[in-house]
């Protein structure tokens, strides 16, 4: 009898200290937030280069969610997402408001859209509409308002080029220029014709189309800048009214290895091109580039294109980002009949490409367009909701530098965070850390006092 009950004793207290740990450890996992993210995309979990971000913040980042009460806002998603940045740092403070209810938000930071998230750090406001406010987008807007350098943009004029303040739709590229300072680039007008020395402050130079030759001395300026490490977004056309714009702008491109051909690109891939015009090649798949990292088959359009063409020179790296299909044909001199004929050049061909060679400055880098139309007000929203949008920006980021804003890889719809109430996270801690070892301690007893009975 002596050794069942103290069989029975050993077998109640081993009991005991099991409940005791079970409990104990279900009340100190309810004071703490654990989480592992199991999915395959690490969708909730931040990427990398946007934890970084996050812990860089050296001053309280004050992120306003002004929703407007309705399902489908957005709020559930721009709240989940910011949660993960508030996790990795305490500056990151969130709250919300009603724009119907609080004016103040709404004229303070020029609100004109609903469900906007408000990011504002030591003065500098960004605003995240509801269609941008994914991962990338918070990052994007993390560094920029961390970095204290707004890029300069300089827009070559004078000699025929785009003009960047015009908001015609076949010709202008107004929209280009709100998208610079929607983006903190600053921008201004650089006379060509009377260039001979690019000036320093400019960051990155843009010479689109220019309808007749560079002066020499704009040309030798130019080069020497660009091999000083400069940066440069160039474009031609086809068919050029006077054939030596395109040869100066050629001569800009030789030390790299590459130049515009001057030939009418001709797709003849139906789902290539919209509307029936085949004088407007689309691109769907990219070389890999940060420029193009998010827009993987995402169309977009090259009108009235010209073709790329060249190796890269020596020690210059070069991506195709956008190219034709094979069946594409090269049209070399002007005609009315734009049919297929034997002396016509066979495709693919290159519509945009990137350029980069080491230089004493650091990095030469340049972007190259076969159309001056790829970012013109008709390519752009809301006229068209293409790809054209983001490879005009990711251009300008990657040749400021800006590699981190155009890196962080796009990811599946987040799943949201289950909230709880304070009645329901208690109703969960008594499942877990009473009523269920509390069946267990029972079934022991049960199992205990059977064995007891019939022995």
């Amino acid at each position: 009898m002596s050794r069942r009950i103290r069989a029975a004793s050993l077998s109640a207290a081993v009991i005991a200290v099991v409940l005791a740990l079970l409990v104990a450890a279900n009340v100190l996992a309810s004071k703490s937030e654990q989480s592992w993210d199991l999915t395959r995309a690490g969708n909730n979990t931040l990427a990398p280069q946007s934890v970084l971000a996050a812990r860089r913040l050296s001053s309280d980042l004050q992120v306003i969610g002004l929703f407007h009460p309705a399902a489908g806002n957005g709020q559930p998603e721009a709240e989940a997402l910011v949660a993960l940045y508030a996790a990795q740092s305490p500056h990151v403070k969130y709250r919300s408001a009603d724009p119907d209810k609080d004016p103040v938000d709404v004229k303070r930071y020029g609100i004109t859209q609903l469900n906007t998230l408000v990011l504002d750090y030591k003065g500098k406001t960004e605003l995240l509409l509801q269609s941008s406010q994914t991962e990338s987008d918070f990052t994007s807007a993390l560094l920029k308002l961390e970095s204290d350098k707004v890029p300069m943009v300089c827009w070559g004029v004078g000699d025929g080029e785009r003009d960047l303040l015009d908001s015609n739709q076949s010709t202008g590229y107004s929209g280009v220029a709100a998208l610079l300072d929607k983006n903190n680039f600053a921008h201004q007008e650089l006379l060509l014709a009377g260039t001979t020395v690019v000036p320093a402050a400019c960051d990155e130079l843009v010479i689109l189309d220019p309808t007749k030759a560079l002066p020499a001395q704009t040309v030798k300026a130019v080069e020497t800048y660009l091999a000083a490490g400069g940066r440069m977004l160039i474009a031609a056309e086809p068919w050029a009214r006077d054939p030596t714009a395109t040869a100066s702008l050629n001569t800009l491109l030789r030390p790299y290895g590459l130049s515009f051909t001057g030939a009418l690109v001709v797709e003849t891939d139906p789902s290539r091109y919209p509307s029936q015009n085949p004088t407007v090649p689309g691109a769907i798949a990219y070389g890999q580039s940060p420029i193009t990292g998010d827009i993987q088959n995402i169309v977009s359009y090259f009108p009235q294109t010209t073709a790329i063409t060249g190796a890269p020179a020596v020690g210059a790296q070069a991506v195709r980002l956008a190219s034709t299909s094979s069946g594409a044909y090269a049209i070399a001199g002007i005609r009315s009949n734009l049919a297929r004929q034997p002396a016509d050049a066979s495709g693919p061909f290159t519509m945009m490409e990137t350029v980069e060679q080491p230089a004493a400055g650091g990095k030469t880098r340049i972007v190259i367009v076969g159309t001056p139309a790829f970012a013109q007000n008709g390519t752009l929203p809301p006229i068209n909701s293409d790809a054209n949008l983001e490879l005009a920006l990711g251009s300008f980021q990657w040749l400021a530098g800006q590699d981190a804003l155009i890196a962080v890889p796009p990811k599946p719809d987040r799943a949201l965070p289950l909230s709880l109430s304070q009645d329901e996270q208690s109703t969960l801690i008594f499942i877990t850390a009473v009523l269920m070892p509390g069946l267990i301690v029972l079934a022991g007893v049960v199992v205990w006092w059977r064995r007891r009975v019939f022995v």
